[in-house]
Formats: C-alpha cells, structure tokens, sequence
C-alpha cells in the first residue's frame, strides 16, 4: 500500500515538473513571437526609411538635372551675350576706324602725287625724305588697322571689284591697266574706295585684222 502512495506521488511530482516546463516553454515561445514581432516592425520600419530616401534621392537627382540645365543654359546665355559684346564692340571699333581712314586717304593721295614727281631743287628733295618718313609711317599704322592697300601694277588686268576704270584708251589687249590714277583701300572685306585706273581696249580694226588672218590660214590649211 505504501509503494502505491509513493508511486502515485511520484507520478503526480512528474506531472507538475511537466507543467512547469510546458509554462516556460510557452512563456519562452511567447517572448520570442514578440521579439520577432518586433523585427518585423523594426524591418517595415527600415524599408519604410529606404523608400522615403529612395524617394528623396530621385527627387534630388531631378533637381540636381534641373538645375544642371539651367546652368548650362545660363552659361549659353552668357556665352551669345559676351559674344553679342565683342561682335559689336568689333562693329563699333570698325565703324571708328572707317571713318578716320576715309579722312586720312585725301592725305594719302596727296601724298602718292607728290611722290610722282622728282624735283630738281635741293631744299624740295630734303622734305620730300621727310614726306616719304612719315608716309612709311602712316602706312604702318594703316597695317596695323588691318587695312589694305590696292596699288595695281601696269599691265596687269582690271579686277571691276576692287578698281574703277575712270577712262578707256585703245590697246592690244582689253582690259589691261595703263595707267593708275588713285590707289584703293580695304579694310577688312569692306571696300573704302576703288582704285582709279585707265584701262585699255582692243580695236574693232585690229580684231577684225586678226579674225580675216586666221580665217585666211585656215583655208590655206
């Protein structure tokens, strides 16, 4: 009878260890339900964290794009303005030195009638070296403005773009300078006046000549 009590308390002493135990364990399994609740929710967190930055990078990289275009723009609108600048400031230089060059070509022509002569008496031919040096000089300066002088040579053809033919005279050939009057003057590609030639031209005669020579050789051919 007394072993039957001891086994009966046995039985019940292991009953209530394993009571115990299931407890724990359920206690344990209910922390770490909560602890991975709680991952969960850190971890929605986080991407919730990613896709507010991810969202705030791409609006920051459409700004940055934004304002890289209105920097290049800016820097393109700066650009045609300094150019627009220069391109009339050029004008503007161009326009300045038109004009005084167009005074200082009177004095040019007075200059290239006087050289045509050769005077006999001394004093003359002194200050004619002095003309000359301050001729030489204001030629210079005309170089150093970019300006061209046209001085065409004897016997070489008229160019009607750069020369004005003031008179005609009969020659052997046609359109051949004889004689220049007045030289010209470009600056830039911009004509400030034309040379002033004679030019010479061949006669009906003298073609007519020619035209019955050739004729009569070829029917002796």
């Amino acid at each position: 009878m007394s072993e039957e009590k001891e086994i009966v308390k046995e039985e019940e002493t292991v009953t209530e260890k394993s009571k115990k135990e299931l407890k724990a364990e359920k206690k344990e399994e209910k922390k770490a339900l909560k602890q991975v609740e709680e991952l969960e929710e850190k971890n929605r967190e986080l991407l919730d964290k990613i896709t507010e930055l991810n969202k705030k990078y791409e609006e920051t990289d459409k700004e940055k794009d934004l304002w890289k275009n209105k920097y290049y723009q800016a820097y393109a609108d700066l650009s045609n303005t300094r150019k627009q600048i220069e391109k009339e400031g050029q004008e503007f230089k161009d326009y300045a030195n038109k004009s005084l060059i167009t005074e200082l070509i009177p004095v040019l022509d007075s200059f290239d009638m006087a050289f045509k002569t050769e005077p006999e008496d001394e004093k003359i031919k002194n200050y004619l070296i002095g003309f000359k040096m301050i001729y030489s000089k204001l030629l210079e300066f005309l170089d150093k403005m970019h300006v061209e002088v046209i001085s065409p040579e004897i016997g070489a053809d008229y160019n009607p773009h750069l020369m004005e033919a003031l008179s005609v005279i009969p020659g052997e050939e046609d359109n051949k300078i004889k004689e220049v009057f007045y030289k010209g003057y470009k600056l830039h590609s911009s004509l400030l006046r034309a040379a002033s030639v004679l030019i010479t031209k061949k006669q009906e005669n003298e073609q007519k000549s020619e035209e019955s020579e050739k004729a009569s050789d070829s029917e002796e051919e």
